[in-house]
């Protein structure tokens, strides 16, 4: 069996603390356009979609 011992990667940290900001970030803008909507709905999903995508790069670390 391995070693139980192991370091975690500080990039990975980072990267893992980076990702949950985003994904408050967009917790709260999907629920402040459920409140008071700045946008039609027809564009609410492609933008919701390219912040989703942003998310999973910047926690590939791209």
């Amino acid at each position: 069996m391995a070693n139980a011992d192991c370091t975690v990667c500080p990039e990975l940290l980072m990267r893992l603390g980076a990702s949950a900001g985003g994904l408050r970030a967009l917790a709260a803008f999907i629920e402040s356009e459920m409140v008071e909507p700045t946008m039609p709905w027809r564009d609410l999903l492609p933008t919701l979609a390219l912040r989703a995508r942003n998310l999973a790069e910047q926690a590939e670390g791209r």
